[in-house]
């Protein structure tokens, strides 16, 4: 499936012209942190912050409207703060599916193993 794909490298609205009703978009953007050392959200010098999450969940329902089929991964904030809700407002709407995920870095021995993800969906 690869060999049909058309892969764009920028900022992930450049995609928009491309996506129609027989589109599958998966973003994999950088993820919320969920503790203050967690704090590796950018994937270049420009931080994937709060803001961005926001900017990218409303290109999400663009493109949602154009009826292609979407999915993004992210952190579970509530793997640490059980009241943290950003993504189940943000994504409000759509399937908000916890997948266990395996962690083995981690600076405390202890905190390395599964831990929950989110995975968002249109369908």
């Amino acid at each position: 499936m690869l060999q049909r794909a058309n892969i764009v490298q920028g900022d992930f609205s450049a995609v928009s012209e491309f996506v129609t009703a027989d589109t599958f978009v998966y973003f994999d953007p950088p993820y919320r942190p969920i503790s203050k050392t967690a704090n590796f959200n950018s994937y270049s010098r420009y931080d994937f912050n709060d803001s961005e999450q926001i900017r990218l969940a409303d290109f999400y329902r663009q493109l949602d409207a154009k009826g292609a089929k979407l999915m993004l991964s992210n952190s579970d904030p509530q793997n640490e703060n059980p009241d943290d809700d950003f993504f189940e407002k943000l994504y409000q709407g759509f399937n908000i599916k916890r997948v266990s995920a395996n962690r083995s870095i981690n600076s405390n021995g202890s905190k390395r193993g599964a831990i929950a993800e989110l995975l968002i969906v249109n369908y």
